[in-house]
């Protein structure tokens, strides 16, 4: 239904948007003119227009059903590349159409109305859609088998984030499990995931085959690949399957262009918010005097090197004095009224630029810790060096899954993810995704 939704939302507001540029060059933009607007005249030109762009809305998948979560980046990224590429074929048609030599001008500056115009009308519909799946329709209904930390750690996951489409239902003890059938049926389960490492193979087996007899899906979480690798890959081996370790995508290329990022953008930013970052020293020191403006603290950066990391000061002056180094939580009562605004709209991290530019860190990557508790963490929690494989980031994956509050042993999780996935392109949702998280005041310590 949505999908049919967004195509006529697309329809009518291409429409418009050209409409509108057709209307600003001429200098008459006003309700009379766009209801007097020849279309009859333009309908041939229009029908083309839009036969270009939903072709190219086709070709960058904007008509499917979007899932995961960084749903809302990917449908701004899929209208920006659906536009700009419409935008380039409709260019590159009346240079071959030379009769048409004034629409060109109209195409150019349709691109920015057309964009904005269909960012805010899908995101409307989006939302809409994320509501409805929060409260079940249109999603797929779960169950969990499984009653451990595992299980309720996927369950909190699957009610965090309906943009998966799966609305998690009930959990299934060992006790239940012969009443399967009854279950699936009473509750309308469409998946069953097993999240315990209790059982055998041949008790998974045998799940799975239920679960096809009654016509649902089977999903099973596994316990040892949390932590081994977030993503193993298989090969066949003359017909066996082989189960292997990803390794990391860095390469020195790959480090090379992204550096070169990091210096480019960490330069731009710290000339673009200068000014902001003067003001927000200056109340900084008016609403709590007596400390630095700007804080130091010890980070463990790439190959376990140890660096300062700069952040304007939230908090008290010596506000680990008594009770020493320990992790900021959303309530910490050693947080400054100015400090947690600061904090929710992550502008304590600005100095962070610093570290960028210096090559301490990057714009995105795993969170640095401070080395008492990187002694900690690695004792105790397998490959947890490896996050230090790659310079530590202003944005990080699991920042955005879990906070900063995130358990260590789940944060690994992310920052293997990252580290074997690491791509372009996920830099650059992650640092949209951390804009979006501080313009909206969502983070929670």
């Amino acid at each position: 239904m949505f999908i049919f939704l967004r195509f006529i939302s697309d329809l009518f507001f291409i429409s418009l948007s050209f409409i509108l540029a057709y209307l600003i060059k001429f200098g008459e933009v006003s309700p009379r003119a766009l209801i007097e607007f020849p279309l009859s005249t333009y309908h041939a030109q229009l029908i083309v227009v839009l036969v270009v762009y939903l072709a190219a809305f086709q070709f960058a998948n904007l008509y499917r059903t979007r899932r995961g979560f960084l749903i809302d980046i990917d449908e701004f990224l899929g209208i920006f590349s659906g536009v700009t590429m419409a935008w380039v074929l409709l260019i590159i048609l009346t240079f071959l159409r030379g009769e048409y030599e004034f629409s060109r001008q109209l195409i150019i500056l349709s691109w920015p109305i057309t964009f904005v115009l269909l960012v805010l009308s899908r995101e409307i519909l989006l939302r809409i859609e994320l509501y409805f799946r929060k409260i079940g329709m249109g999603s797929r209904r779960a169950a969990v088998i499984g009653g451990g930390v595992l299980a309720k750690s996927l369950a909190d996951k699957l009610k965090q984030h309906p943009s998966y489409g799966i609305l998690f239902v009930r959990f299934i003890g060992e006790k239940d499990i012969p009443l399967l059938q009854e279950i699936v049926k009473q509750e309308k389960i469409n998946i069953v995931f097993v999240a315990d490492k209790v059982f055998s193979r041949e008790k998974m087996v045998e799940l799975a085959q239920s679960c096809d007899d009654l016509g649902i899906e089977f999903g099973a979480i596994p316990d040892v690949f949390q932590i081994l690798t977030t993503s193993p890959t298989v090969e066949d081996i003359e017909g066996l399957p082989m189960i292997s370790m990803r390794q990391s995508r860095f390469n020195p290329v790959s480090r090379y262009f992204k550096r070169v990022f990091d210096v480019f953008f960490s330069i731009f930013g710290l000339l673009l918010f200068s000014p902001f970052m003067l003001v927000i020293a200056c109340l900084t020191r008016f609403t709590s005097p007596g400390g630095p403006v700007i804080y130091a603290q010890e980070r463990v950066g790439r190959g376990g090197k140890i660096f300062n990391l700069y952040k304007f000061r939230t908090m008290v002056p010596d506000a680990e004095k008594i009770t020493g180094p320990v992790l900021a939580s959303s309530d910490d009562p050693r947080k400054t009224p100015f400090g947690r605004f600061l904090r929710k709209t992550n502008l304590d991290e600005l100095p962070q630029l610093i570290n960028i530019l210096k090559g301490d860190m990057s714009f995105v990557g795993p969170r640095p810790e401070r080395p008492v508790f990187v002694e900690e963490f690695k004792a105790i929690i397998p490959k947890y060096i490896e996050r230090h494989k790659i310079r530590p980031g202003l944005a990080g994956w699991a920042q955005l899954h879990g906070g900063y509050n995130m358990p260590a042993e789940e944060k690994i999780k992310y920052d293997l993810f990252y580290v074997e996935n690491w791509s372009f392109l996920l830099d650059i949702k992650i640092i949209l995704k951390y804009v979006e998280i501080s313009f909206s005041m969502q983070r929670e310590n």
